[in-house]
């Protein structure tokens, strides 16, 4: 893997998969209609990485993407915890650019497109990739469309693809409406816990961010092809122990049933075993939250 393209590369996981890409000396090109991209000033200095500010239905990609081998297609307009409105035309909207992103793959730059548990909604058992979906959220239903697209069209115009499964991902910089920071910010305005706060759509595992971002690129750089993967923590209770080291064990989410999502399939052919521990990553998290809100007060003057 030489030079990629990131979709969605403002994200919270699109900038650590550019921040990984980057570390190991691959040239990145990210595109991300984000109105602040305060990430991509960390990396804009790279003269690996460029970034388009564009909208992708709106922006020839081509002449960026010449010489890419892979791409990663994070992007997407639709939260997990969307509620169920406006169906067809965020269907639509959604895989309008997917399949604008997908016509720059052929046989030579593999497609590395990132969906979610959702697709599974909530199973008993052991699930497996080949397990059968039923999307219980908009979120789902989109991400479970998308991927029969992308193997529809792989087959058709003749490139490789890799679909990575992923759950509920954590870190510094994750976004507002995730459980994990719902409690790091009520913690810092120092307001009482209540009903407010909303439980993640997947809770049945929870990854580091570093290690989502270390999955993406050992599928970029591995033979794989036509592939699914869930990728895996390794634990299944993590999300619920990060609650506890959130000291947030009094929210009590209940759960009708006991799904267990297997990513061993990721361990023996991409080699992917996840490193951060839920104490290491949650702390990690808190402590740029708490440096971000200290940089964003304005100093106080005695008069």
């Amino acid at each position: 893997m030489k030079k990629a393209f990131v979709t969605g590369a403002a994200g919270f996981i699109g900038y650590h998969l550019c921040s990984r890409l980057l570390d190991e000396e691959v040239d990145v090109v990210g595109i991300d209609m984000a109105e602040s991209p305060d990430r991509i000033d960390f990396i804009a200095r790279h003269a690996g990485f460029k970034y388009l500010p564009y909208d992708i239905n709106e922006t020839d990609l081509e002449p960026h993407t010449n010489g890419c081998d892979v791409i990663f297609h994070l992007a997407c307009s639709v939260k997990p915890t969307a509620p169920w409105a406006n169906i067809e035309d965020e269907v639509q909207r959604n895989v309008s650019v997917l399949k604008k992103v997908a016509s720059l793959a052929n046989s030579e730059t593999k497609l590395i497109y990132v969906s979610s548990y959702d697709v599974y909604g909530k199973r008993q058992g052991d699930v497996l990739e080949t397990s059968p979906k039923n999307p219980e959220s908009l979120f789902g239903l989109i991400k479970l469309t998308e991927e029969n697209i992308v193997k529809q069209l792989a087959e058709q115009h003749d490139f490789p693809f890799v679909i990575m499964r992923l759950p509920t991902v954590y870190g510094p910089g994750q976004p507002e409406h995730h459980t994990y920071q719902q409690v790091i910010s009520i913690e810092d305005q120092d307001h009482e816990r209540n009903d407010s706060i909303s439980k993640d759509s997947v809770t049945e595992d929870v990854l580091f961010v570093d290690d989502a971002a270390e999955a993406l690129f050992l599928a970029g750089k591995s033979a794989a092809k036509n592939e699914i993967y869930n990728i895996s923590s390794g634990n299944q209770n993590q999300w619920l122990e990060g609650l506890s080291e959130l000291k947030a064990d009094q929210l009590t989410f209940k759960e009708k049933r006991k799904m267990r999502i297997k990513g061993e399939k990721a361990e023996t052919e991409l080699g992917f075993r996840a490193k951060t521990k839920i104490k290491e990553g949650i702390m990690k998290q808190i402590m740029h939250f708490r440096n971000r809100s200290k940089k964003s007060k304005p100093n106080s003057k005695e008069i």
